[in-house]
């Protein structure tokens, strides 16, 4: 059984400030109910050499990546795990059955399938870190296709190179949308506890890491894509183009050439009044 935190079940369904009352609590918890018995959780990682190159290049297997938020993920690491996961097609089937009956069902489906599988990838992750830790390795956080400057186009890579939909089920859509929804790929950086180096004093060693937070993108907000990107997507079979504020996409490899500009603010942006992530005026950035 997947342990879900309710608290971000309320959170994907845009209650921030209060919890919900006695009869929404108890309809989420009968909703998590039937989501446990109808989850077929599934997981899938390889390990590969990873190289970087400053200022934004990143070498896996054979793929040459171009993206500042990847090399900054990845910087130091002499390893990298793509990692796939899936709480199975059995949500999405509760999802559209729940469509047609109640929509007060439907989105709650929705809100607790999206932490059914960020708690499963998380305790999939934490089993992986202590092996890694066994051979002195120590993980970055997990970064997926679509953040940040990084191309959602890499979908393809990953479906390649893990044969997600032998070991997993998970497919992908013509618009790179996983099938079943409720889906997570990512890279996962290893860096070995003795190349680790302490920040202040300049000495190698196995101190604490340093905040996930300087890993990560300067945004990871997928709906405030409207407002960031400066410059259309052409491409015809590349219909999604990945999120970022000052992320600026270089030319690629192959299909993946989007230009970002500094996003003015969530309040701007034409999701903003079904945003689970909006920011209200005066609130600081989660």
């Amino acid at each position: 059984m997947i342990d879900i935190n309710l608290h971000e079940v309320y959170r994907f369904l845009g209650d921030r400030t209060i919890r919900p009352g006695d009869e929404l609590d108890e309809r989420i918890r009968r909703c998590i109910g039937k989501m446990q018995q109808s989850a077929a959780p599934r997981s899938i990682h390889r390990r590969f050499p990873v190289r970087t190159k400053s200022p934004d290049l990143v070498f896996i297997a054979d793929l040459t990546i171009r993206s500042k938020n990847l090399y900054k993920n990845l910087k130091g690491c002499d390893e990298v795990i793509l990692f796939a996961a899936t709480v199975g097609v059995g949500i999405d089937r509760l999802i559209r059955r729940s469509e047609v009956t109640s929509i007060l069902d439907a989105a709650i489906y929705q809100a607790a399938g999206a932490a059914m599988i960020e708690a499963y990838a998380d305790a999939e992750v934490r089993n992986l870190a202590d092996e890694a830790q066994k051979t002195g390795y120590t993980f970055r956080p997990r970064y997926s296709p679509g953040y940040g400057d990084l191309p959602l186009s890499l979908q393809r890579d990953f479906s390649r190179l893990l044969d997600m939909e032998k070991w997993c089920g998970i497919t992908l859509t013509d618009t790179l949308l996983m099938v079943p929804s409720k889906s997570i790929t990512a890279f996962i950086g290893c860096v070995k506890n003795s190349d680790r180096v302490n920040r202040e004093t300049g000495v190698s060693g196995t101190g604490s890491n340093p905040d996930d937070s300087e890993y990560l993108a300067d945004i990871v907000n997928p709906l405030e894509l409207e407002t960031s990107c400066k410059k259309p997507e052409t491409d015809s079979h590349q219909s999604f183009r990945s999120p970022g504020r000052d992320a600026e996409q270089p030319e690629q490899t192959s299909d993946m050439t989007d230009i970002y500009s500094e996003s003015d603010s969530c309040l701007t942006c034409s999701h903003a009044p079904d945003c689970l992530y909006r920011k209200q005026p005066g609130e600081n950035t989660p």
